[in-house]
């Protein structure tokens, strides 16, 4: 279940797929999928099952059949390394949706040719504006902007949510400070980095189908 959210007056959805929908603009924003890493691993003789590829796959598509979206927007780091195998799974899911546009705002990973990109028809770009107070990067931006929000990835946000026994839970959250959002990392095979809970800041962790505001766990 999503958790929905306003940030200088937009509705915004925390989806627990890992993932923000802005209903307003029909947009879905998906930060740091790192597809082709199971496939960079096992080339390095790392043995790596392929279903988490798969699931991602099915994940991403679930949401564009359950939500009106007419725009994907990934935060960079789409695919992980040069191109292998797994490159075939962007492709085929590309196909299977060619009314939806989609957007890459080019990360540190890509690093594939833009003539496969265009192939796949994705629009490769530094940044990507949904609407004059919406602006969406891969890095989140050093100097925010006074009425605008930055939506980015790249960091990987997760936190350390503490449990009954002495236990805690590392878990991926959205989290919102000073004007920018950072999404949690889309793919199954990345890590977490632990963010601050500093004073203003607003964290949302993940917690198996629902999206939790943090004074509420």
């Amino acid at each position: 279940m999503g958790k929905t959210i306003r940030l200088l007056g937009t509705q915004l959805t925390l989806l627990p797929e890992r993932a923000l929908l802005l209903p307003e603009y029909d947009t879905l924003v998906v930060a740091d999928w790192h597809l082709g890493k199971a496939a960079h691993f096992r080339k390095a003789g790392i043995f790596m099952p392929a279903l988490p590829v798969d699931k991602d796959r099915a994940r991403l598509q679930s949401l564009l059949n359950r939500y009106r979206i007419q725009t994907v927007v990934f935060l960079g780091d789409l695919f992980h390394s040069d191109l292998n195998s797994e490159w075939l799974v962007f492709e085929q899911f590309r196909v299977a949706n060619p009314s939806i546009r989609f957007i890459l705002t080019r990360g540190n990973h890509d690093i594939l040719p833009d003539t496969l990109l265009e192939k796949a028809e994705v629009n490769v770009v530094p940044f990507y504006t949904v609407a004059a107070h919406i602006h969406c990067t891969h890095h989140p931006e050093a100097h925010g902007f006074p009425g605008r929000l930055n939506i980015a990835g790249h960091v990987h946000p997760g936190c350390l949510i503490a449990a009954n026994g002495r236990q805690s839970y590392r878990l991926p959250c959205f989290y919102y400070r000073e004007q920018t959002l950072l999404l949690p990392a889309f793919g199954s095979l990345t890590g977490l980095f632990r963010v601050p809970h500093l004073e203003g800041a607003r964290i949302y962790p993940i917690v198996g189908n629902q999206v939790l505001d943090w004074k509420k766990v």
